[in-house]
């Protein structure tokens, strides 16, 4: 920890046993629930405790990132950056994702090239971050020569880049979606896009509070949806009782395992969104999430009928269920 200077007024601060810890996993757990601003104002605390701490400073740029204070995520980003805490690279693409946000494409542009000329990037990092550079390239040019791109003119998806796409997408929060409306429409109505592309615009047309009905067809689901009346995907009700039921029955006794078992089901439901698992049988997936979590972390030292009887579930519809989660597992996600 940073020793602090003794003539601060912080330096007759009192703390706390363990309560940069109990902050930091608090934040977390904000984080988790997409409540940012709570989430912020913990780490911020977290940070004033440890302002090395990799993870806290982690975690609160995220927040910050996510609650839209995008200048203090820049201050926090480029103290990391600068004094070499967290993973590099991580902070790197936040960073940048931040200067994105602010408009900051000169800022940009500059350490991407430093970057790309001073460090030995990996293949699919140098890709990453060479169309990044030519991202920034394009809108200094068209800012330099007075020149703004008409919304209407401009197609959403330019590339099928995932990394690209989320960036993309990523600015809609803060823009008029209006002239990608039929663009998103078309979208999110083709099971045969990716499945993770299809939730940010939808999670994109509720931020909007749009009103209109759109279809959505995502693998073998089909629905008409207004998105501005539809429940966040971490609010919904199945969400939390399944959580519920686990954290019950797993969280007291093993805690890393909860944490894999809730990492694993935000990322199926963020890809099924707005469906949901089927049947919706919380017993059911919570038992098929428990032993996929034992698999993951090579934990599977309890037999299948003890998890049949804890979870009280039939265990021919447990092996339907994990093979269905096994496909869910199978889908990439943008290494972002």
């Amino acid at each position: 920890m940073k020793k602090r200077n003794q003539d601060s007024p912080k330096s007759n601060l009192l703390f706390f046993p363990n309560l940069k810890e109990r902050l930091l996993k608090k934040g977390l757990d904000f984080i988790n629930q997409k409540k940012y601003i709570e989430a912020s104002e913990l780490l911020l605390q977290a940070a004033e405790i440890d302002e090395e701490d990799a993870e806290v400073g982690t975690a609160l740029m995220i927040a910050l990132y996510q609650c839209a204070d995008y200048k203090k995520a820049k201050v926090q980003g480029k103290k990391m950056l600068n004094e070499g805490i967290g993973d590099y690279f991580e902070i790197m693409d936040l960073f940048l994702m931040t200067l994105i946000q602010l408009g900051d494409h000169e800022e940009m542009v500059t350490m991407i090239r430093a970057l790309i000329d001073e460090r030995e990037l990996p293949p699919d990092k140098l890709q990453h971050y060479e169309k990044l550079l030519e991202f920034g390239k394009n809108r200094l040019s068209a800012s330099d020569l007075g020149i703004y791109i008409q919304q209407e003119k401009r197609m959403l998806f330019e590339t099928d880049d995932l990394q690209d796409q989320v960036i993309r997408i990523s600015q809609l929060v803060h823009e008029n979606i209006q002239p990608y409306i039929e663009e998103i429409r078309s979208y999110i109505q083709d099971p045969d896009q990716h499945p993770f592309i299809q939730t940010l615009l939808i999670s994109v047309l509720r931020e909007h509070e749009i009103a209109d009905s759109f279809a959505i067809r995502k693998f073998y689901f089909e629905d008409t949806i207004i998105p501005k009346e539809i429940i966040p995907i971490f609010e919904t009700p199945f969400y939390n009782a399944l959580l519920d039921v686990l954290t019950r029955e797993v969280e007291q006794q093993n805690p890393t395992l909860f944490m894999s078992i809730k990492a694993m089901i935000d990322r199926h439901f963020f890809l099924l969104y707005p469906f949901e698992l089927e049947p919706i049988d919380v017993n059911l997936w919570a038992a098929a999430y428990y032993r996929l979590g034992q698999r993951s972390l090579g934990q599977e030292n309890e037999e299948v009928e003890y998890i049949v009887d804890i979870f009280e579930v039939d265990s021919l519809d447990l092996t339907r269920a994990l093979a269905y989660l096994d496909q869910l597992d199978e889908i990439s996600l943008p290494n972002m």
